[in-house]
């Protein structure tokens, strides 16, 4: 084979190098020709979703969701709009070049909730109050307490204060009603309680607060359930809820005694052989 001249072979360079660079031309980008998914919805200024994706709002009753071709098919679509029920969907196709796919939702609306307004006319204030349950707060130094979005319907509302008698009571709310109810609560009563105990002597608390020593009275105790501890050295701590009443109440505990720690008791088998033993011994020394 002949050696190629300089011409030839610049030639030949430039075919190969030709060659390459066709060779190395990039893909054609992704997509490339456009379709349009049409969106069709009652209910204007929802939002549209593809896959989770926000592509727009619903205008005039439609939307246009143009998507490449060639890409990455969209496989769900979500319609939402506050007060209305989410609408979710399945794409189950995908436009050609130029092509409109429609697709077509319609959204329900929430039931509407007309919601009630409650005011609590309370004596005295800063008293605390439930509804239902649940604890709405404490009556402010203007004497109202306003609760607002109540649901229509029966509900249990209860008011109370320390020093003064629980209130419980149920009310029915209309739709957009605002209600006024005053409620006014009743000082509680009080009443004498008298505490002896067999031996005397005793400490006495009660609910927690050392108030004397047995036997003692006590008055102006609020009328109600309270507990009450008698302790004394020697002896076991006598418990006791006692119901206080407008007439007083009287407690009368016989204290029990208790076994000092780290004395053991003998069974009558132990002192048996140790007068057993103890005879043997005599015998042995006669």
């Amino acid at each position: 084979m002949g050696q190629l001249s300089f011409p030839g072979a610049v030639a030949l360079l430039f075919l190969v190098m030709t060659a390459g660079i066709a060779g190395a031309q990039p893909d054609e980008p992704i997509g490339g020709d456009m379709g349009t998914y049409r969106i069709h919805c009652n209910v204007d200024g929802a939002k549209v979703f593809f896959n989770g994706d926000y592509k727009g709002e619903i205008a005039e009753g439609i939307l246009d969701v143009p998507v490449y071709v060639t890409g990455t098919p969209y496989r769900t679509f979500t319609i939402e709009k506050e007060g209305y029920k989410t609408y979710t969907g399945t794409i189950t196709s995908v436009p050609g070049k130029g092509q409109v796919i429609d697709i077509y939702a319609k959204l329900s609306a929430l039931p509407l909730v007309e919601y009630g307004t409650l005011h609590l006319l309370v004596t005295p204030t800063l008293s605390t109050v439930f509804l239902d349950g649940s604890e709405i707060g404490l009556v402010p130094p203007n004497g109202v307490l306003i609760i607002r979005d109540i649901v229509p319907g029966n509900h249990a509302i209860q008011v109370s204060k320390d020093g003064y008698i629980t209130q419980d009571f149920a009310l029915f709310v209309a739709k957009n009603e605002v209600k006024k109810v005053p409620v006014t609560l009743q000082p509680a009563g009080s009443g004498l309680l008298t505490v002896s105990s067999e031996p005397p002597g005793g400490q006495v608390f009660l609910d927690g607060n050392l108030i004397g020593v047995t036997p003692m009275s006590v008055s102006d105790v609020a009328v109600g359930d309270h507990e009450i501890l008698i302790s004394m050295t020697g002896y076991s701590d006598y418990r006791q809820t006692v119901t206080v009443t407008e007439e007083g109440a009287t407690v009368s505990a016989d204290l029990v005694a208790s076994v000092p720690s780290g004395r053991v008791g003998l069974s009558p088998l132990v002192m048996l052989g140790a007068l057993a033993g103890c005879a043997f011994l005599a015998s042995r020394r006669s």
